[in-house]
Parts: structure tokens; sequence; C-alpha cells
């Protein structure tokens, strides 16, 4: 058991310990969004999740008996965080839906009850039972997982701690399955981020249920199964590795910081439109876009909402605008027609062209060149 604990010791504590990283993270030189705040839920919850599990081998919570039965609480958030996060950046410009709070009922309500169970006498009750417990486990080291326990009462409390977030988790990665298949979102940087997440806690799951049925059902622990003791921990450095130092990663990373920084993104998006105009390309996207700056598509998504005021369609056809007016100046009416012009400048349809120029100039492009050629030179 010394062994078992002296892993559990280091591995547990110094990830609770980088757990503050990854959330300072996502929260020093960012604007808060969705997206920023269930994370920051999410690896929250895995923290208390840690914490609780530590005071339990260390037997703290002899000294603060309040948080026994607290540690299930967070399964209830895992799944719909991660679900609602790919929901998030799948559709960057759609705002918080109130109906989503939801999804988090469970948590409410246990969380709750949780609470509604902790008068004095009942929290005496709880240093009496722990007491009991641990002197229990020291006689009968099988007890790690807690007293034995009925077929049933485990299938009950395998519903509701671990298929919970087992469905979420799945469905999430359906999700993700399917924007990998489009090529163009596919490249963006939180597919293999999102899919590190969500395998990995499928897989924390598994260990731990696997090595839960085996210790009170045959009687034999395996320590490398124990999720706490080691693949918890490790999930944690995985996720830390991959937000911190992964390229695909860090390509958001770097551009993380003061106004200064965003500032000097905005200088490089402004050039980049300008001499290699990508705003002619009727099929340009987001991802294409953030890909050849080396930046993430919700990276440039918030600084266009947040810096300038637009969204992406409307800062590109801004620039097809300005080609438009640059083409009619230069009397390329004269070889094309203005359908042809709002094709060459990048407008995938006559309609679409004709509709975003009456709305940004007044008037339309035909009343704009013949304006233009009225006035004097």
């Amino acid at each position: 058991m010394k062994y078992e604990f002296d892993i559990y010791g280091i591995s547990a504590i110094i990830a609770l310990v980088q757990l503050p990283v990854l959330i300072a993270y996502l929260l020093i030189g960012r604007k808060a969004n969705t997206t920023n705040w269930l994370l920051i839920l999410f690896f929250c919850a895995l923290a208390f999740d840690l914490f609780h599990r530590i005071i339990i081998d260390t037997k703290l919570i002899l000294n603060i008996p309040f948080f026994v039965g607290s540690g299930s609480i967070a399964q209830y958030i895992y799944g719909p965080t991660i679900y609602l996060i790919i929901r998030s950046l799948v559709k960057p410009n759609k705002k918080w839906n109130p109906v989503y709070f939801l999804h988090f009922a469970p948590f409410f309500i246990n969380v709750l009850i949780f609470l509604m169970d902790k008068s004095p006498e009942k929290i005496d009750q709880h240093l009496s039972m722990v007491s009991q417990f641990v002197i229990d486990q020291e006689n009968n080291p099988k007890l790690k997982y807690g007293y034995p326990i009925t077929q049933y009462s485990y299938l009950k409390m395998l519903l509701f701690f671990s298929i919970h977030p087992i469905i979420y988790l799945l469905i999430s990665a359906r999700m993700l399955t399917l924007i990998s298949l489009d090529k163009r979102k596919g490249k963006a940087f939180y597919v293999p981020w999102l899919r590190t997440m969500i395998f990995g806690f499928l897989t924390i799951i598994f260990l731990g249920e696997l090595a839960y049925a085996l210790v009170h059902f045959f009687g034999k622990y395996y320590w490398f199964l124990d999720s706490f003791i080691i693949w918890r921990p490790l999930y944690v450095f995985i996720i830390l590795f991959v937000a911190l130092v992964w390229p695909l990663s860090y390509k958001n990373l770097k551009h993380i910081g003061n106004s200064k920084t965003t500032n000097n993104f905005i200088d490089s998006l402004k050039t980049y439109m300008n001499e290699y105009k990508p705003y002619k390309n009727p099929e340009l996207s987001r991802y294409d876009l953030a890909d050849s700056l080396q930046v993430s598509p919700s990276y440039l998504t918030n600084v266009l909402n947040n810096e300038l005021g637009l969204n992406l369609k409307e800062y590109i056809n801004n620039y097809r605008i300005e080609e438009v007016k640059s083409l009619i100046k230069k009397g390329k009416l004269k070889d094309l027609t203005i359908e042809a012009i709002g094709n060459e400048a990048g407008f995938s349809s006559r309609s679409t062209f004709f509709r975003v120029f009456k709305n940004t100039e007044g008037i339309t492009p035909l009343s704009y060149a013949n304006k233009l050629e009225e006035s004097p030179k």
C-alpha cells in the first residue's frame, strides 16, 4: 500500500498543482467567452475530484468531514461541459442559450441534496462513519473502494455516475467525427485537442469501473488500473502538454497576450489581405484564412468580433467591395461586365454582389460606375 500511495502522492499532487496552470492559460490575456468558461469549469471539476481523493487517501477527510460524499458530484459536470464546448466551437457566433443550463440539472440537484445533508448531527455521523472505515481499511486493504455492495446497488451507481458522462462523451465524439469529415474544419486546432479530452476521459471511466468491479466482485486490486492513482493525473499531464506545447495549439497560444499583441495580429491580417488578396477566392473560409495566418479559427473570429466589430463575412466582403471599386476606376468595365467584375473580386453570385455593394455604398455597382464616369476627372 505504501508503494501505491507514493505513486499517487507524486502524480496526483503534481496534477492538482498543474490544473491552475491550465485555468490561467484560459484566463490570462484572453477575453471571456463561452468556450473558455466551459473549459475552466471542466478543469475545476477535475481538480476537485483529485482534491477529494487526496484528502481521503491521506486521511485528511477526518479533519474535514464536510466533504464526505462530495466527490461524486463532479461526475455530472464532465460530460455536459465537453459536449457544450464542442457546440460552442462548431457555432462560435451563436450566443449562450439559457436552456443549456438544463444539462447541468443533475449536478445542481445533487449539490442541493449534498448541502441539505450537512447539519451538525449529520456531519458527526459522517465523521464516525469515516473513522470506522479508516480503521477497517487498515485491517483489510481490499476495502480501498469502500464496503462491499450488492450487484443492484452497483448497477444503480454505474447508471448515475458513469453512464451519464459516457452518453455525453459518445455524443461529443460523434460530433467531432462529423467535424473532422469537413476538410476545412478538420484543420482547426481544437479537433485533436478535444479528441484527446474525450477518448482520454472515456478511458479513465472504463479503467475506474474495471478496477471497482474487480475489487468488489472478485477481491482483486491492481494499482495500475486505478484511474485516480495513475490515469487521472496522467490525463492532466497530457491535456497540459497538448494545450501548451503541441504545435497545433501553439498557433492559438502565440497570439494570446495584451492589446499590443492583438494589434500586431490585426496589422498582419491587413497586410496579408492586401498582398495576397485571398478574398478573391469565393470559397474562402475562416479555416483557410486562420491556417494561412497560423492562428486558430476561434482566435480569428474573436479578434474580428471583439476588436473590429465585424464577423468574418463582413470583413471579407469589405475587401471585395474595395476591389470592385478599384477595378471600375481602372476602366475594367470596358472589357468585362459588371457581374464579371464582381466574380473577379470574389463574389460567388450576382445577387450577393449587388446586395452587399448596395448595403455598403448605398447605390448599385452600375450606379457607382455611372456616377464615377460623370464626375469631373
